[in-house]
């Protein structure tokens, strides 16, 4: 069995050490002896969203967040029949931003930055969360709620925070947060094999 992971932008969203992420999933894996290959995207690239089992997008400089989203505009029903088929993505930080363009949710601007470090629980695992904001983007969405923050910014001024649906995961949290929380990546990894 091979998982074949898509890593969005790894040159352009590079903050906070969010390619963390793709590590921590990818040993994960190969722990429980699942073969990895990991395709990184580029601007200049086509791709085919079907190839893929996993989806990771990460946060990156501002500047490069409207360079990206006019990327991808024109993959949104793209993007839409791979989260109706129940495929797997991950988007962090202010990554966020990019994808209200599929109308699953949306954003509010912060005109100051929020920066927090952040304690959760979730419904996907047991155990803590712990990771850290710094954005300008939060979520205004009410359902699909990922986190209840105990520490840190939820969506609209509440203590909710991210939005799922299907296994699409949207949340303003870095840290990067799989290579901090073994429990939430233990869920994905649970999620891609079974």
């Amino acid at each position: 069995m091979t998982i074949n992971i898509a890593y969005f932008y790894p040159d352009l969203l590079t903050l906070y050490g969010e390619n963390g992420n793709i590590k921590a999933l990818k040993y994960a894996l190969e722990k429980e002896n699942i073969k990895v290959k990991i395709t990184n995207i580029y601007l200049e690239d086509d791709f085919n969203l079907t190839a893929f089992d996993f989806i990771y997008i990460g946060s990156g400089a501002p500047s490069n967040l409207a360079l990206i989203k006019k990327h991808l505009l024109p993959h949104k029903n793209e993007f839409l029949k791979y989260i109706s088929q129940n495929k797997v993505m991950l988007v962090t930080g202010n990554a966020l931003s990019i994808f209200d363009f599929l109308n699953l949710y949306e954003v509010s601007y912060q005109e100051n930055f929020v920066v927090a470090d952040c304690l959760a629980t979730t419904h996907l695992c047991q155990g803590n969360i712990q990771a850290f904001q710094n954005t300008q983007y939060l979520l205004k969405s009410q359902s699909g709620i990922l986190f209840e923050m105990q520490k840190g910014y939820g969506n609209n001024s509440t203590t909710l925070e991210g939005f799922s649906v299907n296994n699409f995961y949207v949340t303003s949290l870095i840290g990067p947060i799989l290579a901090r929380n073994i429990n939430l990546t233990q869920y994905f990894v649970s999620l891609l094999i079974n």
